[in-house]
């Protein structure tokens, strides 16, 4: 484990830290409490749904694929880290449709675009904490690099999502934000 977290840029909207780590779901949470408090950052406390809040703006957290990862903003947000897999194969029929043949056809249609999306989707649910349907829940208006913007069909709300390749270990890491 890193002495110090890594700072991450994903823009000029939000803050976020990380580090790789691998184990058991209990030590990821403690490796994630223990990220923040390295950081300086406050913990949150959690909604009845799992969503964690802050006293003063927005923040997600995110462990899987070999990482854990905390983001912050003033804008709502929502991360999610996840490794390439054959599970997202195996489940795709539940979260890609034809509203997502835009990020298909800029990206290609592999295992690495499924996590790209799987990312997008999760996070995306994350800024609003409820009623996004990963099958039909995004509108995707415009694809820049690796950079998106998404209309939440049900919210009627933008979002900005970005995505980053992770690497030691490989990963997929999205980042939502709701658009000003």
């Amino acid at each position: 484990m890193p002495d110090k977290p890594t700072p991450m840029t994903p823009g000029a909207q939000a803050a976020l830290i990380g580090e790789p780590f691998n184990g058991a779901l209990a030590a990821q949470r403690a490796t994630l409490d223990a990220l923040l408090l390295r950081s300086g950052w406050d913990l949150p406390t959690r909604l009845p749904n799992g969503k964690p809040v802050l006293e003063k703006g927005y923040c997600s957290l995110s462990h899987g694929g070999g990482w854990v990862i905390a983001g912050q903003s003033s804008l709502p947000i929502g991360i999610d880290v996840e490794a390439p897999g054959l599970r997202l194969q195996n489940v795709r029929r539940r979260f890609v449709g034809p509203a997502d043949q835009p990020v298909l056809d800029a990206f290609g249609d592999n295992i690495d675009t499924l996590c790209m999306l799987w990312t997008a989707k999760e996070a995306a649910f994350k800024v609003f904490g409820t009623g996004l349907d990963f099958l039909t829940g995004l509108e995707w208006r415009e694809i820049r690099g690796h950079s998106a913007r998404a209309r939440a069909t049900t919210q009627g709300v933008s979002i900005e999502v970005t995505w980053n390749r992770l690497s030691d270990p490989k990963a997929w890491l999205a980042i939502a934000l709701q658009s000003e």
